[in-house]
């Protein structure tokens, strides 16, 4: 009797070790999964690892595309102004297919594809993860519909100096106002910064924010509003974000006449404060090709604002612009348009002013591209401070 119940404790011992080992393995790995800074893991079935990333760059412009020939035309606009423009590599993460480039053309551009059902139930959700799978220490997102301006790296240059946890992203000039669902979903009371658009930057400091993002966005969240623009802001103002970046991505069909008249064009209205860093918003590759002959070509007679400076334009209306990029074209022969026009203006002021202040360098401390609501970051240049 005195052996049988040896042989049950010592079954039961190991039975009991066996369980607290199994439990140790499972606890391990799930904080391996929330804490890890630089490994990406994603909320899908398998928690499996979407690419292998040894050989990235430690900073890179970041960006996605689908398979639609209209969205590759205006990539390849896009890498055109990153290679005429910027220092920096390319990562591009492909949807679902196999993206081919030209080499000779972009040789500093690193492709990745991942599939859809590791973004979530919105092709949204992939802006967020691609910016994860980059593991990049600073990255700046890049939507294929933009075209870069000659002074880009300056958001490089900010990053290399921003000292927090979360992302940035610049100040929208319309905000939509249709998140008051989503802050009561989330419990965010109220906005700490004003609402941003939904091109960001960030460094390695921000991953498990934005890893929490992407879990959230995997579980359908912020679908009824602006999907990714949304959960970011939302987000923001939970973890009480009090700075923004300049309007730096002006919309680059309409923007980039401000950014060459920029001193004898007609009063500018609205939106006249900001950086020109970014033109984004074409939607057709030839827009964006539009842009930047613009750039390019000193005597184009279609751009308002940047195109003449130093002849100053009278700016009451969204004149808080830095011009680093134009976004939102929709053709590739106008996006390719605007940086040939982007091109003819290098070394032009990017700092668009209120009133009759006309263009101003970043150095310049006379100006700001930081809107009235907010003030300058002792920071950088193109960071301001709210105070909501």
């Amino acid at each position: 009797m005195f052996i049988n119940q040896f042989y049950f404790e010592k079954k039961s011992f190991i039975l009991r070790l066996f369980v607290i080992c199994l439990l140790s393995l499972i606890i391990y790995k799930q904080w391996i999964i929330s804490y890890s800074s630089y490994k990406a893991y994603f909320f899908y079935e398998g928690n499996e690892h979407v690419v292998n990333r040894t050989h990235y760059p430690k900073e890179a412009f970041v960006t996605f595309t689908t398979s639609r020939q209209d969205y590759i035309d205006l990539l390849n606009v896009l890498l055109d102004s990153v290679h005429l423009f910027s220092t920096r590599s390319v990562i591009i993460f492909s949807i679902d297919f196999d993206l081919i480039i030209n080499r000779t053309r972009h040789p500093r551009v690193t492709i990745e594809r991942i599939s859809h059902k590791q973004c979530g139930p919105t092709t949204y959700a992939c802006k967020i993860l691609a910016m994860i799978s980059s593991e990049v220490n600073y990255g700046v997102q890049l939507e294929v519909d933009s075209v870069v301006s000659y002074n880009i790296d300056l958001l490089f240059d900010m990053l290399h100096i921003w000292p927090y946890d979360l992302p940035l992203g610049p100040k929208h000039p319309d905000d939509p106002g249709n998140y008051k669902f989503d802050m009561e979903d989330h419990k965010v009371k109220y906005r700490t910064i004003p609402y941003i658009h939904g091109t960001f930057v960030w460094t390695y400091r921000a991953y498990p924010f934005l890893r929490h993002l992407l879990k959230l966005m995997q579980r359908g969240a912020f679908t009824n509003a602006n999907c990714d623009e949304t959960g970011m802001n939302i987000m923001l103002w939970k973890a009480k974000a009090n700075h923004t970046l300049c309007k730096y991505d002006p919309f680059g069909s309409s923007n980039i006449e401000k950014y060459e008249q920029s001193q004898s064009a007609p009063k500018c209205s609205p939106y006249c404060d900001g950086v020109y860093l970014i033109f984004h918003g074409q939607k057709e590759s030839f827009l964006s090709q539009n842009i930047l002959e613009r750039i390019l070509d000193p005597f184009f007679t279609y751009s308002e604002i940047y195109e003449r400076w130093p002849n100053v334009t009278n700016c009451s209306r969204y004149c808080h612009t830095a011009f680093v990029t134009l976004h939102g074209n929709k053709e590739a022969n106008v996006s390719s348009a605007l940086l040939t026009r982007l091109k003819a203006n290098i070394g032009k002021p990017p700092i668009q002013t209120l009133g009759m202040g006309g263009m101003k360098y970043l150095n310049d401390t006379s100006a700001t591209c930081c809107y009235p609501d907010s003030k300058p970051s002792p920071i950088h240049p193109l960071l301001c401070e709210h105070y909501l």
